[in-house]
This record gives C-alpha cells, structure tokens and sequence, in this order.
C-alpha cells in the first residue's frame, strides 16, 4: 500500500506492506487522513517519530 511515512525527517511516498490484523481487531480502508499540529510537529523534529503520522482519519 502507498503510505506518506516520516523517515529520518524527510516525507516521503513509500510503499509499504499492509498490515495484518489480529483475530480480534479489523481492517479499515483509510479513505483520508488529516493532519494535525501534533503530526507537524513531529515533521519538524520537535518529537522522535519515525512512521506513519495521521492518526485523524476516516475509514
């Protein structure tokens, strides 16, 4: 799947593996996703992140 991942400070369009869900949780199609200032400041390296960032979504 295409996800926008921070990675060493740097935004970048990568392809990465889908995740697979447990027996008890599900899998939701993130159709957007918004950013927030927490997710802005993790871009300019305010807080240690590496990964994803967008945790407003819907699905």
């Amino acid at each position: 799947m295409n996800a926008l991942v921070l990675d060493k400070g740097r935004l970048m369009l990568k392809d990465i593996p889908s995740p697979v869900p447990l027996k008890e949780e599900i899998l939701l199609r993130v159709l957007k996703a918004g950013i927030c200032s927490t997710d802005l400041e993790m871009v300019k390296g305010y807080m240690d992140f590496e990964g994803v960032p967008g945790h407003e979504f819907v699905g």
